[in-house]
């Protein structure tokens, strides 16, 4: 019995701001079919899913029942997250985890997300990149964004009284894309 020794461990962003309308219905609707389309093109080897927010969790370990982790997307909301933030740093770190734990010498990460925090993730992705692995991002968003709401449907403001808008993070995104020797890619809703 032969078996590929491929790895791969999706890192999806769970902060508020993935609660924007720009793309519809959902940024965090657009991500999980984005992660069902990825799950059905990959015919073997092992997947793993990390999400953050203010904090990361593992969500599957790797596996090579993708089916597991379709199951588990539905329950996939901010709302479900501690702590709100965009950590991104601490997705990658998990994800490094898990193919360090499986022994995996050359995995692939895939970070699927709208922004990330400072230069944590850049930091992270180097890290990633030096311990053998690579890191791509698939960004999640528009350049001109959407006003963001809380979980009673009230427009969100900032202090001056002004709607807050998010935008996708495309600058900060690319670099971690760069150190993680990777790809970045705005997500389509075709199946490029």
């Amino acid at each position: 019995l032969m078996q590929t020794n491929a790895a791969r461990v999706i890192v999806l962003d769970l902060s508020r701001s993935m609660l924007a309308q720009d793309l519809k219905p959902t940024r965090i609707e657009r991500a999980r079919f984005k992660v069902e389309d990825i799950l059905a093109k990959d015919e073997e080897g092992l997947t793993g899913l990390v999400v953050f927010a203010g904090d990361a969790f593992t969500v599957t370990p790797l596996t090579r029942d993708t089916e597991t982790i379709k199951a588990q997307l539905r329950a996939l909301e901010p709302a479900i997250m501690p702590s709100q933030g965009s950590r991104a740093d601490l997705g990658l770190q998990q994800a490094l985890d898990l193919l360090q734990q499986a022994g995996v010498t050359r995995g692939q990460i895939i970070l699927i997300a709208d922004g990330v925090e400072g230069d944590l993730a850049t930091d992270a992705a180097e890290q990633i990149t030096r311990a053998g692995h690579r890191v791509s991002v698939l960004g999640v968003g528009t350049a001109e964004g959407a006003p963001l709401y809380d979980a009673r449907g009230n427009r969100l403001q900032d202090n001056h009284g002004n709607p807050v808008i998010v935008s996708l993070d495309t600058d900060s995104l690319r670099r971690v894309a760069l150190a993680g020797s990777g790809l970045y890619r705005q997500m389509t809703t075709a199946n490029s």
